[in-house]
């Protein structure tokens, strides 16, 4: 079967390596960088639920999953989500990438805004350099200053802020490379303690494109922009060149990746978890997250979308361009995209 992958994110990458290694011949069709690539390189599958921190994520999706049922968490279910990051743990591993954590446990990471944020999975040495580790230990914020990334900074926002948290008490934390753990940036440098920075999910990213190169997936660059439809299936993929295929899957993104035009998606015209006045509420920020941002594709639990009335069967989507969740809010964007990818890209 050929199987035919519209975005070179998160999900995108991970539907691609789940289809190639059932047996699949794949065609990975991207545009350049993803939204993926502008993240902290983390994994996120729920950090936050009815405005309070979850501990246990897995129990956070079983809970998520009796209140809304058109979450992507609850069209696929617990069971399904842990196979998936397992799935993504042995990929990027055998990318030379390894990632730590349970599905089970979040853990607590610094960021170079001098915060503090639930993910959990992250790569071995931003895992090792988790805030938890911190206790009573004296901590050095290290590395060169960057655009958005001071030392000094970092370590005075989290001298005043851990302490209100209550998620460690550190002896202190100054800036420099002296300490019980010491951190630095990870494209530093920083593998035995590391610190993420915005633009680390580039690395991982690649590093998974490049593996799912050398495993036969065929890595394009293009921007798919429209779609054949006969008999109620797709047939292909429309870009500067037609790719033509079994399956597909579509994993373009919401707004910031392109897969979403205001409230259009971009390729197909797929229809969207039913909005109403609520979009347009008069509080641009309200703290449950706006209406708006949950905003994205209808599917089925098998994330087939549907097109003027009818399902398309041979189609999936995955990652942002889903509905019925804020990833911003909760926290669960690279969670949502490496499942809904995995089982995105489980056909043939």
């Amino acid at each position: 079967m050929k199987v035919v992958v519209a975005g070179s994110g998160i999900a995108g990458v991970v539907a691609a390596l789940r289809a190639r290694v059932l047996g699949n011949e794949v065609v990975l069709v991207g545009s350049g960088r993803s939204a993926s690539s502008r993240s902290l390189g983390v994994v996120d599958v729920l950090g936050y639920m009815k405005g309070g921190e979850v501990g246990n994520p897995e129990e956070g999706i079983r809970v998520l999953s009796e209140d809304c049922e058109e979450h992507p968490y609850a069209l696929l279910g617990v069971e399904m989500v842990r196979q998936a990051l397992e799935f993504f743990k042995e990929a990027v591993a055998a990318a030379g990438v390894p990632f730590m954590g349970r599905t089970t446990e979040n853990i607590h990471i610094a960021t170079q805004f001098g915060t503090v944020k639930p993910t959990c999975l992250a790569p071995e040495g931003v895992y090792a350099g988790r805030v938890e580790r911190w206790h009573r230990r004296a901590v050095g914020i290290a590395g060169e200053e960057e655009r958005n990334f001071s030392p000094r900074f970092v370590a005075e926002s989290l001298s005043w802020l851990l302490p209100k948290l209550g998620v460690a008490l550190p002896e202190r934390i100054e800036a420099g490379d002296e300490g019980d753990i010491v951190l630095r940036p990870m494209r530093q440098g920083g593998t035995e303690a590391a610190l993420p920075l915005l633009g680390d999910g580039e690395f991982v990213v690649k590093r998974l494109l490049e593996h799912a190169a050398a495993l036969g997936v065929s890595v394009v660059e293009d921007r798919i922009r429209g779609a054949r439809i006969e008999g109620g299936e797709v047939r292909a993929f429309m870009g500067t060149q037609s790719y033509t295929g079994d399956a597909f899957v579509l994993a373009t993104g919401d707004w910031t990746g392109g897969g979403m035009h205001a409230f259009r998606e971009a390729v197909l015209g797929l229809e969207l978890v039913e909005r109403s006045a609520e979009h347009f509420k008069k509080l641009p920020l309200p703290e449950e997250g706006h209406p708006y941002s949950r905003l994205g594709v209808r599917t089925d639990g098998a994330l087939n979308p549907f097109y003027r009335g009818k399902k398309i069967s041979n189609l999936r989507v995955a990652g942002a361009l889903l509905g019925g969740y804020d990833y911003c809010t909760e926290k669960s964007g690279w969670g949502v995209a490496i499942a809904t990818g995995y089982v995105a890209g489980g056909v043939g």
